[in-house]
């Protein structure tokens, strides 16, 4: 018999919409319209973009750079594939992260103060646009279970390589993660103080199993947090999860210290 209960856990705190880490260009190739599973279960609705490099041959603009970001005409890029020269004979060649900026999400660039790049300066860019396909139109999310396929009379080919972008949330912790958590937590419990299940229905040992449920999924998802961790706000909400994680691990070990065998001190030696 379960010490604690989903409900008891739903009730204590909630996951729903905390994102959970952001994946950036997972590859894939689409077979038939089968569907594929991609690495994390609970996807954050809508924020599934698929992709591809629409040509080997770059795209290329005159722009006029300065320090806030300037868009480019397509909707994604690839990152590293931005060239930026003071013409288009190349006279200059300038050094991304030195001299320039790139946003390839956004598909932007800036300059960056004290590089080469004069405030106001017209310059050639050169760089690889990604084709953006349509959810709905040429691929079908299912969010819930993390799962993507192609649809027939779409844009994505058949054995296409893709490009997939997705937000994680702290919602793919579901009923079926949370009772996976409280067997880890029970066994904990059995294992340390309750080995022959005498206590029952013990509240303290109830609500002791309730907040090492808790700390369990914290971790689970600090861990969404860090999929990403090169991003400060991922590692910061980790860290946030990692702490709250660690205080319910200390609520547990509070609760359930008065049920624990206390150690006997050997003995002195006796003279016979």
């Amino acid at each position: 018999m379960p010490y604690t209960s989903i409900d008891l856990i739903r009730n204590h705190i909630s996951f729903e919409g905390a994102p959970g880490g952001t994946q950036r260009n997972y590859p894939i190739i689409f077979s038939g319209t089968q569907w594929i599973s991609l690495p994390y279960r609970g996807l954050l609705s809508g924020s599934v973009a698929v992709k591809a490099a629409g040509s080997i041959q770059p795209s290329f603009e005159n722009i006029i750079l300065g320090n806030e970001p300037i868009a480019l005409a397509a909707r994604q890029i690839a990152a590293e594939s931005v060239t930026i020269a003071s013409d288009r004979s190349l006279g200059t060649i300038y050094a991304e992260n030195t001299d320039y900026a790139v946003d390839p999400i956004n598909a932007a660039v800036r300059r960056i103060p004290g590089g080469n790049i004069s405030e106001g300066a017209s310059v050639a860019v050169w760089y690889i646009p990604y084709i953006i396909y349509e959810e709905g139109t040429d691929y079908s999310v299912n969010y819930t279970e993390g799962m993507i396929r192609r649809l027939a009379g779409g844009a994505i080919q058949d054995y296409q390589a893709v490009l997939i972008d997705y937000e994680i949330s702290v919602g793919a912790i579901d009923d079926v993660i949370i009772s996976q958590a409280i067997s880890e937590a029970d066994a904990v419990v059995e294992r340390d103080i309750d080995s022959g299940q005498s206590f029952g229905a013990d509240p303290t040992l109830q609500t002791a199993a309730t907040y090492l449920t808790v700390s369990l999924l914290c971790r689970m998802a600090a861990s969404g947090h860090l999929v990403q961790s090169t991003l400060a706000k991922n590692a910061q909400n980790a860290s946030s999860w990692l702490a709250l994680a660690e205080s319910y691990r200390g609520d547990y070990d509070r609760l359930i210290k008065p049920y624990r065998p206390q150690a006997t001190r050997l003995s002195g030696p006796t003279r016979t």
